[in-house]
């Protein structure tokens, strides 16, 4: 298996109301913002140990989701590995598989992380992120 350590990084839900979203998660959880990023009208909040743990995307007025087809309310989720080498390394495996890689592998905008994200078999958008960090704090026993 190419991806050897591996933790649960972020999930990132598209929303209608990038405002009243960012509220609720502030004011029900108690999340705090730690970037936003204006041109691709997206929030990021945590609860404090992480640059982000969710993150929110504005989907245009003009987008629908109607009995399951069209733009899903799931935008992603985020699996972080040890190093950019898994990250990378995973790509020939996708390609190998024929599995549709949507972006990456690249260095990301806001948190600086290598990533590659691709589309499970049910079109769910998977991201494989590098973020040392995370396993810098994780105290699980292997």
């Amino acid at each position: 298996m190419p991806v050897n350590d591996r933790i649960l990084g972020h999930i990132v839900f598209n929303v209608r109301n990038l405002k009243k979203s960012e509220e609720f998660y502030r004011s029900i959880l108690g999340m705090k913002v730690s970037a936003r990023n204006r041109r691709t009208k997206m929030s990021f909040l945590s609860f404090g140990r992480e640059h982000h743990d969710i993150a929110l995307m504005e989907l245009p007025a003009s987008a629908k989701y109607v009995g399951g087809k069209g733009t899903p309310k799931l935008h992603h989720f985020c699996v972080y590995v040890r190093t950019q080498e898994e990250v990378d390394g995973l790509v020939p495996i996708l390609n190998r598989r024929k599995v549709t890689i949507v972006s990456g592998p690249e260095n990301l905008e806001v948190a600086g992380n290598r990533s590659v994200a691709f589309l499970d078999p049910d079109g769910n958008r998977v991201e494989i992120a590098c973020n040392v960090n995370k396993f810098k704090h994780d105290n699980r026993v292997r």
